[in-house]
């Protein structure tokens, strides 16, 4: 779906009788359109979060100083910012920092790692969602790590931005974006508003869990790593 496709479906749905729905004539108010954007990030990010729509994998490379590694850009070798970068990218394929949790880790022969067991003396942790902790690294020793990536937040409104989400988590959003519209206006009527659409979008999300209709699963991640020429 394209941005400017979500932009006529709440001008004709959700926000069809406000002025930044343009009354329904299919497009959102120009003033109005980066606020409506900044809602869409919003629910990209709380469904990319509640649903595993993406996985990606990430290559680190221990250094026997540091013991917790922060997936964040800062530390990608691709942004030349700190003396030991330990995720390993390229400038050509850059590291995002769309780390939502960390799902699995796996050591240069594809072994997948035991992980936050406090009575495995090899075990490794995550003590936050974009942390893992590594009590005894050796400087050169890679890792591979699984995880939940978020959608890369939207930053321009062009009629080719592109909307990564299955079909069926569409309606979900737009009820999320006019959630945070109503959320934003003063009135009573408005709150009530907000909370029926944050009603709407929670009932769809069960429908969808209920059915698993987006297939949250990770069956399949160890055969990804070999796909990309993981050994």
């Amino acid at each position: 779906m394209k941005l400017l496709d979500l932009y006529a479906r709440l001008s004709f749905g959700e926000l069809s009788n406000l002025a930044m729905g343009m009354e329904g004539s299919g497009t959102i108010r120009e003033t109005d359109k980066m606020k409506i954007l900044s809602y869409v990030n919003d629910g990209l990010l709380a469904l990319h979060s509640r649903f595993i729509l993406k996985e990606k994998y990430l290559l680190i490379e221990e250094q026997e100083h540091i013991t917790h590694y922060h997936l964040i850009q800062k530390f990608a070798e691709s942004q030349n910012c700190v003396a030991f970068p330990y995720i390993k990218d390229m400038v050509s394929d850059p590291f995002l920092g769309d780390v939502i949790r960390i799902f699995q880790v796996y050591d240069a022969c594809g072994n997948e790692l035991v992980l936050n067991d406090i009575d495995n003396a090899c075990s490794l942790f995550t003590p936050s969602p974009q942390v893992l902790q590594i009590p005894n690294p050796v400087t050169g020793m890679p890792k591979h790590i699984l995880y939940q990536a978020r959608h890369v937040p939207i930053t321009e409104i062009l009629a080719t931005t592109w909307i990564e989400l299955p079909f069926v988590l569409e309606a979900a959003l737009q009820s999320y974006v006019a959630h945070k519209v109503f959320a934003h206006m003063n009135g009573q009527d408005n709150l009530i508003n907000s909370q029926n659409h944050l009603a709407t979008y929670e009932t769809k999300c069960q429908e969808i869990e209920a059915k698993d209709l987006v297939m949250s699963s990770l069956s399949n991640s160890f055969h990804k790593l070999q796909h990309r020429g993981f050994p």
